[in-house]
């Protein structure tokens, strides 16, 4: 008998909340998760020798990442309402880093106290604790 894996069952049990990004006063849905072509896309233009031909590929990999997982409606939007082509890249990489659980919560920060000379977690201190 073969083996089979139902792997849309088990993505379907997979609770992952999206993220919503606010870019310019509007607020985004993206997925919680990067989307499979961005590392593909990564790897590729990673095995290339030519810099120039690796930069290139790079600056596809940021348009594909942004389409893929803002999606083109909402790009257009975003695009629309002020975001430069030097910003692309900071918002692409911030978004990186909030599906990955890097800086995704502000509570999570910490911030340098002068007053005691500990590090306090924001959250604290925004109550008040010290």
């Amino acid at each position: 008998m073969n083996k089979i894996l139902d792997y849309d069952r088990f993505m379907q049990e997979v609770s992952r909340e999206p993220v919503i990004v606010r870019v310019h006063g509007r607020e985004y849905t993206i997925p919680a998760s990067i989307p499979a072509l961005v590392p593909l896309m990564m790897a590729r233009a990673e095995r290339l020798q030519d810099d120039r031909e690796r930069n290139a590929e790079y600056a596809k990999l940021v348009f594909a990442a942004a389409d893929a997982m803002f999606g083109e409606k909402q790009m257009d939007d975003i695009c629309a309402h002020g975001l430069t082509a030097e910003d692309l890249p900071g918002l692409i990489q911030k978004c990186f880093e909030v599906i990955q659980g890097q800086n995704a919560e502000e509570d999570d920060e910490e911030e340098y106290d002068d007053e005691n000379s500990r590090i306090t977690p924001v959250k604290e201190k925004r109550r008040g604790k010290k």
